[in-house]
């Protein structure tokens, strides 16, 4: 066998039992000799591990290192050549008696403290020469390189194992914190969608019943108060309404839904939305046209431009509000600019916190609560659209971020335009349907509803609400509750849309903001109302919706 393939044979050995195999065959083929022995050392004794001879050795057994001719071989750290093995004081002759040796050479595994070595005999008188004991010795050398490679790759073979354990630990305990974040959001989720009823439910309460007063009491001081309640209760409302939209926000409830919309219909809708506010105060508000399409949920973006646009109102005493788009560069950036208060330079790291509000002494009554621009900086970074701020006390603020230019296609939609306010002006003796489960928000509904002299029938479930609707006297108008214990305002519709017709005006109340609220799209004959709403909202939408049924 040449020693070359012996070489490439020990290369690939990935265990000692391999390298033994080969080294034992090898050596006994390399010089002719008639066995070949693989010795290791362990501790003070000679390990016999392995043998290849024409009969046995003692392969499976130990002796003393300082008794052993491999031994001695190992401390002197060279090789050994003995013709005949019962003229040498070295050789433990009891030991060779049974075995047909008669002479050998033994070379050490590793010169620099031995690992083992290789012996071979022979059954006559031979002394090995140079060359035998030089392959000998290169086996030997290639066989320590071969043992140390095993001992490396083990090595990394329990590195790999150890290291694969713990990325399956950690694999495993990151897949229960996914579970157990997964189980938490979902709480999380029922959570709000519960506080977002259950909240707004009292208030909604109060709100009606202001409103059931304010339109009773004639005396001026008992009006004042019931004015400045009114402000009350718009105040704890907004509060709430805000709370739940941050918690929504850090929960990750809130998803975008990202899609072209047309620039000039959002426009529109703010134009509509805030004129009323700026004209009270004196301001010019301009709301310049852009024919540009956006890409991006156009309700996240809405809620950041209301709130700039709120901010940018009650901050300015005199001049203008204004919002533009710009397009360049594949973008559209939007603009909101005051001519108000401003913003001193060290506030500006701190506007977008909670409750954060420049210049309220902590003693004073706030106009507000610091969190609109906290709830526009998370819909922002939601979007993925860094917001930039620039402002000069006394002279504005300017508010500015990019979206993505959206498909040509998506066209402006023609605004549509509030009917007038006619909530105390049509005809009484109109048939009202009211489905509301909770008793305080039914019986404040019911006494608004019945002082401004329409005929309401109320009830709080699918069950009652189809017994006091009979097959043949259809109400007016339904006013139902999304959330009806084992029922949705949903099935209460369908069931009474089944019995009258699909034309029946509906206002669907709920104040549930869950993806079943937010993804629902009514029809031309159904409006959504959030709670708490307040009672001239209440009625001008059921002004709308009436006003469809009246002769022409």
């Amino acid at each position: 066998m040449p020693l070359i393939n012996v070489v490439q044979q020990l290369a690939f050995a990935r265990d000692l039992t391999q390298i033994q195999q080969i080294v034992r065959a090898a050596a006994r083929s390399l010089t002719g000799a008639d066995g070949a022995t693989f010795v290791l050392r362990d501790g003070e004794q000679c390990f016999y591990a392995d043998e290849d001879a024409i009969s046995p050795l003692w392969k499976g057994m130990r002796f003393p290192i300082q008794r052993c001719i491999s031994g001695w071989s190992m401390l002197h750290r060279q090789p050994v050549v003995i013709p005949d093995i019962y003229a040498d004081s070295r050789i433990p002759v009891d030991a060779y008696r049974p075995t047909f040796v008669r002479s050998l050479v033994i070379v050490p595994i590793r010169s620099i403290d031995p690992v083992g070595a290789i012996g071979n005999y022979w059954a006559h008188h031979h002394e090995a020469t140079e060359e035998q004991i030089r392959l000998l010795q290169a086996l030997a050398d290639t066989t320590a390189v071969a043992i140390e490679n095993v001992r490396v790759y083990g090595e990394l073979e329990q590195r790999v194992r150890e290291r694969t354990r713990e990325l399956e630990a950690a694999r495993e305990a990151a897949q229960q914190a996914l579970e157990s974040a997964d189980r938490a959001n979902r709480a999380k989720s029922r959570f709000l969608a519960t506080a977002s009823h259950d909240l707004r439910q009292p208030l909604q309460s109060l709100s009606l019943l202001n409103g059931s007063l304010r339109r009773i009491v004639r005396e001026p001081a008992a009006g004042e108060a019931l004015a400045q309640q009114d402000v009350a209760i718009g105040a704890a409302s907004r509060l709430v309404n805000t709370l739940l939209d941050i918690s929504k926000l850090e929960s990750g409830a809130i998803r975008p839904e990202i899609k072209d919309f047309s620039f000039e219909e959002l426009a529109g809708e703010l134009r509509q939305e805030f004129t009323s506010s700026a004209v009270a105060k004196g301001l010019e508000l301009r709301i310049e046209s852009c024919a540009a399409s956006v890409r991006s949920d156009p309700g996240l973006v809405g809620q950041i431009l209301r709130n700039l646009l709120a901010n940018a109102i009650k901050y300015t005493r005199a001049g203008r509000v204004t919002l533009r788009c710009l397009e360049a560069d594949g973008c559209v950036r939007v603009q909101v600019l005051d001519t108000g208060i401003g913003i001193p330079a060290e506030h500006l790291p701190h506007i977008f916190e909670e409750f954060y509000q420049v210049g309220v002494p902590q003693n004073r009554s706030r106009d507000g609560f610091g969190l609109g621009l906290s709830i526009v900086d998370r819909m922002a970074r939601l979007l993925n659209v860094p917001l930039a701020v620039d402002s000069q006390p006394e002279r504005g603020t300017a508010f500015s971020f990019a979206l993505p230019v959206g498909s040509t296609s998506a066209h402006a939609a023609p605004v549509r335009t509030a009917s007038p306010d006619r909530t105390d002006g049509l005809p009484r003796g109109r048939r009202i349907l009211l489905v509301e489960d909770d008793p305080g928000v039914r019986e404040a509904t019911a006494l608004l509803l019945k002082s401004l002299g329409w005929a309401v029938s109320a009830a709080g479930s699918l069950t009652e609400a189809l017994e006091r609707a009979p097959a043949g006297n259809p109400p007016d108008l339904l006013i139902t509750d999304f959330h009806l214990g084992a029922h949705s305002g949903l099935d209460v519709i369908s069931a009474l849309r089944s019995r009258f017709g699909g034309e029946l005006g509906v206002i669907l109340v709920s104040g549930d903001t869950s993806p079943a609220i937010q993804g629902l799209e009514p029809d031309r004959c159904m409006r959504l109302a959030r709670k708490p709403i307040e009672a001239d909202e209440l009625l001008r939408l059921m002004s709308e919706l009436l006003a469809r049924s009246e002769p022409a």
